[in-house]
């Protein structure tokens, strides 16, 4: 047999040892008298009897959070304080010249000190996990610790850094679920098609009238969190119609149908990190306050166009020639553009077309005109410049790509 401790259990010894050579008698003794003597740690699953009517008041407080706002309020921690004391205290030192920051928040402006009471530290979230907090993102699963009248109390959450009405990040917490309940959700049923879009795409796909507290029957967006079990909503008339993402200036028709839950196909839009150009299926998301990017079934392979090709920048002298407006039009319309009297780097010159290369980034350098056939291009040459011979005899790289047919890159 193989035994492993219970979850979030964290005892000296095997919850549960079995020895051949015992009875079955002997075994239930042994293992009875040793964890009498060191019992394992089952906090998470009870507590003192005595502090049972508490906690049921502590539930009941928490499910209807708007009725008890007063006696919540009053155990509430706001992190503004510490961010204020911290901005006095490091006041001179923002005068000095500080690293261009990265992430939506710096760690300073972060209350640690109230996650380190929770049990969450920048060493416990990594790298990673603290950059997605500066950013705004959602966490990882974690392990909340409080307490509350004296019950110690630890449940599965997730953590992010919202934005307050004065611009400076205040902590949400959400907590855990064992499973999700789809089949209504604030007095609404959900049909099953809903049901099946929340578990699929995580959300509704349509509008969902929900009826608000104060009375008001709205309709609103739907979205499912996998992380911690829950539903969260959102009225259509509070989200603004995009009308551009990612560079794409979005149709009429695209920008309504996102409105409404809708997946869109979206092409062509432009990643600066990857510096290339890429289609998806958007979806807005209640839960991220952003879209959901869906690229299955989805050629990514876009080929680029003359109008989506990188910029490369023109200059107004290469290799020691300085280019004519002619030239540098030319150029810039991605042709190539014949240019005599070019420094080689060892002392000698060579004439050579040169076109840019958008896949490298970079000049290439040609002997005959790559727009044309090697024919024409060769005749052309000949008419627009005569170099001299011992120019041609010390240019080896266009020699080079002459036998190869091929540019030299620069």
């Amino acid at each position: 047999m193989k035994t492993q401790p219970l979850a979030k259990a964290k005892p000296d010894g095997d919850f549960l040892k079995i020895d051949r050579s015992e009875s079955i008698l002997e075994a239930f003794f042994s293992n009875f008298k040793r964890q009498y003597d060191n019992p394992s740690d089952f906090r998470f699953y009870h507590i003192p009897a005595e502090l049972l009517a508490a906690a049921k008041d502590m539930a009941d407080l928490f499910r209807k959070p708007e009725e008890n706002a007063a006696m919540i309020d009053g155990y509430r921690l706001d992190p503004e304080q510490h961010i204020q004391k911290q901005d006095l205290q490091q006041a001179p030192a923002a005068e000095e010249s500080a690293p261009q920051q990265s992430t939506k928040w710096s760690m300073e402006q972060v209350d640690w000190q109230q996650l380190a009471r929770m049990g969450i530290t920048p060493e416990s979230l990594g790298e990673i996990g603290t950059a997605r907090l500066l950013n705004g993102h959602e966490s990882a699963v974690l392990d909340i610790k409080t307490s509350f009248e004296g019950i110690s109390l630890e449940t599965p959450a997730c953590i992010r850094l919202v934005e307050s009405s004065d611009g400076k990040p205040v902590l949400n917490i959400e907590c855990c679920k064992q499973r999700p309940e789809l089949g209504e959700y604030m007095g609404t049923e959900l049909s099953q098609e809903v049901q099946d879009n929340l578990l699929k795409t995580h959300n509704a796909g349509r509008p969902i009238y929900i009826r608000q507290p104060d009375g008001m029957i709205e309709a609103c967006l739907l979205s499912f969190n996998p992380k911690t079990n829950r539903l969260h909503h959102l009225p259509v008339q509070e989200i603004k119609q995009v009308r551009e993402i990612n560079g794409v200036a979005l149709t009429e028709d695209q920008g309504l149908r996102l409105m409404n839950g809708e997946s869109v196909l979206v092409e062509g839009m432009w990643s600066e990190r990857k510096q290339k150009h890429y289609d998806a299926r958007l979806q807005y998301n209640v839960c991220k306050g952003g879209f959901d990017y869906d690229f299955r079934g989805l050629n990514r392979k876009v080929e680029q166009s003359q109008s989506e090709r990188r910029e490369i920048i023109i200059p107004k002298k290469l290799k020691g020639v300085d280019l004519t407006d002619e030239q540098v039009n030319t150029l810039k319309m991605g042709k190539a553009a014949y240019i005599t009297g070019m420094s080689d780097g060892g002392g000698g010159t060579f004439n050579a077309y040169v076109r840019p290369n958008y896949e490298k980034m970079k000049f290439d350098f040609f002997r005959w005109n790559p727009d044309k056939s090697r024919k024409q291009s060769q005749g052309q040459a000949e008419t627009q410049a005569q170099q001299p011979a011992q120019a041609v005899t010390q240019n080896r790289r266009v020699r080079k790509s002459e036998k190869k047919g091929a540019g030299v890159s620069l």
